[in-house]
């Protein structure tokens, strides 16, 4: 992840039982909470929670947010 456009990307690589071989690559954007949470509000949805698990904050790669659409 660069430390300006914030693109991590995941490689991976599938040796599947016929011996055959698979990669691929993908680009994520990472954002930061509260970026996340005005992009998922500009779109319609109520951040309800944001959590990675381990309660000390978002930190955690695995971090996930629950959002809401909301009724206009």
């Amino acid at each position: 992840m660069g430390p300006v456009d914030r693109i991590n990307t995941t490689h991976r690589h599938w040796v599947l039982p016929s011996g055959d071989e698979a990669r691929d690559e993908i680009p994520r954007r990472v954002l930061f909470p509260q970026e996340l949470e005005r992009c998922a509000e500009a779109s319609g949805f109520e951040v309800l929670d944001m959590s990675d698990g381990t309660g000390a904050g978002l930190t955690d790669p695995t971090a996930c947010t629950v959002a809401r659409r909301v009724q206009r």
